[in-house]
């Protein structure tokens, strides 16, 4: 089996399965109907069963008639791996004991521990003549069948074997031989081997790296742990690569694994079936009875991978927490990507011809230099959808999508997942339609270079610094205030202008938040934006429909199960309930606590509100209060200002919201016996313990029933409601919502437009403050030309444009139909509607256009006397224009 190009994926793995070729096995009819029915069985296994050990005592055939079957026969093709796993029994006797119904402990029966050899998928001579036929000679009689050395000495052959115990069977009274097994099976069991034997058979350079040796937990366990055999049995175990165990649950395999754990030995436990029967048997040791999966390439390279990462590579239970989360999104998860040339296409060079399979987890694009690891990032992403195309390091004009050879006009891409659809073929020349539902988040290497190098201005000039100190020193000493600079002096001067005028900002950049987010929302594309939403969520919904886990049969059906287990069914239908109760309840619980984490909030905001107020206030009154002082006025600030502030209310209902939350906390998650978490946590406990008498059909018909409401409320999730954001019901709401915005929209255009008449009226006052500390200087540069001393100056304060049209049209589309269309005619409408200057002194009116997505400290008119202003009416333009 050779590697999965998409990488290691979670397979189930049984590495302990009889034969019919086995000493001991329970499948029905002769040689030939027990293997068909044996391979069938195989064949009839869920998909999810991938490898398989071919586990046999001592002898090699049973592999070799598998191997067969799938190598020559075509049988087996469900399966992509079979090994070779022979089983022997040790020579282990001291401390060997069983566990009676009084808690007692008496020798056993059963007194030898079992360890298997797991071979690579080798040849079955290569195992017979270099490992098996090393080991014939090192093969022993127990304790107990001492007696036949010297009158029993031969190969190990299923003859020999039968032979052994004949003569073993015979040797005791006639009344006793009833208790005897076959002469087959007892041959076997009075032969054994020692750990040491077994290792130097395979101490051999055809087999080095290409085997791996595992314990039965089960008979490993029955060793006491007393003086004589504590260190034999940390021995035993620590010297093989993992054990085997066959549980008859996942709850059994995880006590199992942690009295391991607990005993500080090598804790490396598989899961196997141990199958002696037919699947549709009522046997523990069953076909298909297995919990073990494993993430690796179906090879022994890849046990042995899994076997060294465990902890990663392992799960043993119904399923792996991953395997269920990408079968519940699977249209999140891609499955691969298809680069290829399109149809007709007329390019000699290859480029891309691939079709690569992507897995589950972390995939890492690995190569050297212009190996097409861009490319293929690219690729996907624009398959995906994602907005952030811009960065495309491989696709854009300087490399593949160079105009000259338009080499991104050939090629497609196409992106597949989980849920069996695709992303259709996407042209590599074209960048993700502004409407789709982006399903690829990309972050490319120069998006992330754009974040960590943010450019800034240089600041003002040394000239301009040191002409307004020329300009200063022009200033009357009366009408300087006592300030050292012009520019401290205009700041005292235009001071609460700019106050006045950073409300009115703040007030239409509110404004024009709401519009661009209306605009935005009335736009056929946010309208087509939603729509694709929707139904992508329904296809969402129909993926889950279709994962509705598969039924399985009720145990109670008959009549006589019903009598059984109606005690136990009913006990766990009542804490179900119970247990669903409690999840209403503690949903309940999160809603009432997010109403009053929300009003908390609200308060907190409103309080901190007022603070900022009161400092405000306070910082007022303090300047006015100089202001009063510099006077040397009696004037009392308190005639001129008060200010009143009572908080309690506020602060008493913040504190009530507190009180809410804290004892709905208590009562979600405290320790008190009453509390959710407690009685959630009571309940689970009895419930887990009531399952675990249960049998396995019952146990999995509960887990079937677990994984409906699991199923039930993802569907619940999915379909939310118009509150919950990102649901069908909340993107259905949105869409209906549209219809009201047109009036909003026209409302806030209205405001806005009274708005920045406010603001122009500030400006208004800023011109005439400037002029005033600048008439000065220009009557002195008057007076000097009239004393025949021209200067080359003139000074003069108005509202000018000044680089409004490269700001306002560089955030533009300027290739997209509108108004502004075309770079030339943008700039000739833009210049014609520029064309006049509006001069201060004339107090002429003016207004100015506000694009939707630009905020007012953006223009800049706003520094006053050698800015700008236009004449343009008060518009609304189109993200587009």
């Amino acid at each position: 089996m050779e590697n999965n190009v998409a990488g290691s994926t979670w397979k189930k793995w049984d590495l302990h399965v009889h034969t019919p070729c086995s000493i001991v096995h329970n499948y029905p009819g002769e040689s030939d109907d027990a293997w068909e029915a044996f391979l069938t069985d195989l064949e009839a296994l869920p998909p999810e069963f991938k490898v398989i050990g071919i586990n046999d005592y001592i002898f090699i055939e049973g592999y070799e008639r598998a191997r067969k079957a799938k190598l020559e026969q075509g049988r087996l093709k469900n399966i992509d791996l079979l090994l070779p796993v022979l089983e022997f029994r040790l020579d282990k006797f001291a401390g060997v004991v069983k566990k009676e119904a009084d808690g007692s402990y008496s020798q056993s029966g059963w007194n030898r521990i079992n360890l298997h050899v797991i071979f690579d998928a080798l040849d079955p001579e290569l195992i017979r003549q270099q490992f098996l036929g090393s080991l014939a000679p090192c093969y022993d009689l127990i304790s107990e069948a001492t007696f036949l050395k010297g009158k029993w000495k031969s190969v190990i052959t299923r003859d020999s074997l039968t032979e052994l115990g004949q003569m073993i069977i015979e040797s005791v009274p006639a009344d006793k031989r009833a208790d005897f097994g076959a002469p087959l099976e007892e041959g076997f069991n009075n032969l054994c081997v020692s750990l040491e034997k077994i290792k130097e058979a395979l101490d051999n350079h055809s087999l080095a790296g290409r085997y791996l040796i595992a314990v039965g937990k089960t008979e490993w366990d029955n060793l006491k742990w007393d003086g004589q055999s504590i260190a034999e049995k940390r021995n035993i175990l620590n010297q093989a690569d993992l054990v085997f165990t066959a549980a008859a649950n996942p709850k059994d395999y995880d006590a199992g694994k942690q009295k391991l754990v607990t005993s500080n030995v090598k804790s490396i436990l598989l899961d196997c079936s141990d199958a002696h029967d037919l699947s549709t048997s009522k046997n523990k040791d069953r076909i298909g009875n297995c919990f073990t999966w494993i993430k690796a390439d179906a090879t022994f390279e890849g046990l042995k991978q899994a076997l060294t990462e465990f902890e990663d590579r392992v799960f043993v239970g119904d399923a792996p927490p991953k395997r269920l989360l990408v079968e519940s999104n699977r249209t999140k998860y891609a499955s691969s990507i298809r680069v290829s040339r399109k149809a007709g296409s007329t390019l000699d060079d290859q480029w891309f011809e691939v079709d690569v399979p992507l897995n589950h987890d972390l995939v890492a694009i690995i190569g050297n230099k212009g190996s097409g690891k861009s490319a293929m990032a690219d690729i996907v992403a624009l398959a995906g959808d994602t907005k952030n195309f811009k960065g495309f390091s491989f696709l854009n004009e300087k490399r593949f999508r160079n105009p000259r050879n338009r080499l991104a006009s050939h090629f497609t891409g196409l992106l597949r997942w989980h849920d069996g659809n695709d992303s259709g073929e996407r042209s590599l020349e074209l960048n993700p339609p502004e409407t789709s539902v982006e399903r690829v988040k990309y972050l490319p290497q120069s998006y992330l270079e754009t974040l960590c190098n943010e450019l800034g201005d240089g600041g003002s000039s040394t000239f301009d610094s040191e002409l307004r100190k020329i300009i200063y020193t022009h200033v009357p000493e009366a009408e300087q205030l006592g300030f050292n600079s012009m520019d401290e002096l205009i700041k005292f001067k235009v001071a609460e202008i700019n106050d006045a005028r950073a409300q009115i900002d703040k007030e239409i950049s509110k404004v024009n938040a709401e519009i661009v987010h209306i605009e935005k929302r009335l736009s056929a594309e946010f309208k087509l934006t939603l729509e694709q939403q929707l139904d992508a969520k329904k296809a969402e919904l129909a993926a889950l429909e279709s994962a509705k886990p598969a039924p399985v049969e009720d145990p109670t059906a008959t009549e006589a199960a019903q009598e059984e287990s109606k005690a136990a069914s009913d006990q766990i239908d009542e804490m179900e309930a119970s247990l669903q109760a409690i999840r209403e309840e503690e949903s309940k619980l999160r809603e009432r606590k997010t109403a009053a984490t929300k009003r908390q909030a609200l308060l907190n905001k409103a309080l901190q509100a007022i603070k900022n107020q009161t400092k405000a206030n306070e910082l007022f009154a303090a300047e006015l209060s100089t202001m009063l002082s510099e006077f040397e006025s009696d004037l009392p600030l308190s005639e001129l200002v008060t200010f009143q502030v009572d908080t309690a209310i506020i602060e008493q209902l913040a504190a009530s919201a507190i009180d809410e939350i804290a004892a709905v906390d208590a009562t979600l998650s405290g320790q008190k016996d009453n509390s959710i978490n407690k009685r959630r946590e009571a309940i689970e406990i009895t419930l887990a313990s009531v399952k675990s008498k249960l049998g396995e059909k019952q146990r999995l018909f509960i887990v079937f029933k677990d994984q409906v409401s699991k199923w039930e409320r993802s569907k619940e999730e999915l379909l939310g409601t118009k509150d919950k954001a990102n649901s069908i019901s909340w993107i259905i709401s949105e869409i209906e919502s549209l219809t009201a915005l047109p009036d909003r929209l026209q409302q806030l255009r209205v405001s806005r437009e009274n708005a920045v008449k406010l603001a122009h009226d500030q400006l208004l006052k800023m011109v005439e403050e400037y002029r005033r500390l600048y008439e000065p200087v220009q009557a002195f540069v008057k007076s000097a030309a009239k004393m025949d001393m021209p200067l080359p100056l003139d000074f003069d304060v108005r509202i000018d444009e000044d680089g409004f049209q490269d700001q306002f049209l560089t955030r533009l589309n300027r290739q997209a139909r509108g108004s502004f269309s075309g770079v030339e005619e943008s700039n000739r409408l833009m210049n014609g509607l520029l064309s006049i200057r509006i001069n201060v002194a004339t107090h002429s009116h003016c207004k100015v256009a506000m694009h939707p997505h630009f905020k007012p400290a953006t223009y800049s008119y706003f520094k006053a006397a050698n800015q700008s202003f236009s004449n343009i009416e008060v518009n609304q333009y189109s993200a587009t224009d």
